[in-house]
């Protein structure tokens, strides 16, 4: 009779672990999956960081090429303001309308006609606009 109720306490103690060595396989699959999971979200990540990256790198290429441009133009433009005195006053005209001058300031300050002045005014509103 011992012997049965020992063989009883084995068997439920040998049920017990098996239980609980499923559970805890199952708790390992299931921490697997979100391993696997987090690590494939971890590499799309990486995968944007990299591609923002180079797009950042390619906007900062064309911004350095649009400066150098925009230099060279303004060099140019300064150039041609020293060999033309007219095209001095339209670039003084068109600074003063972007600061708010009214059509008889330009008229006065940079020898313009009514209808050279009223343009460049009106093209400066249709700017802003």
């Amino acid at each position: 009779m011992d012997n049965l109720w020992l063989m009883a306490a084995l068997a439920l103690v040998a049920l017990i672990a098996v239980a609980g060595i499923t559970a805890q396989r199952r708790t390992a699959a299931r921490q697997d999956a979100v391993l696997r999971t987090l690590q494939n979200d971890l590499r799309a990540l990486c995968n944007a960081a990299v591609g923002m990256g180079d797009r950042v790198n390619q906007m900062e290429r064309r911004l350095r090429q649009v400066a150098e441009r925009q230099e060279a133009l303004g060099l140019r433009q300064d150039q041609l303001n020293q060999e033309d005195p007219e095209a001095r006053s339209y670039t003084q005209a068109i600074k003063m309308a972007h600061k708010g001058a009214a059509v008889d300031d330009l008229i006065e300050v940079c020898g313009l006609s009514r209808g050279e002045a009223e343009l460049v005014a009106m093209m400066h509103r249709l700017g802003k606009e």
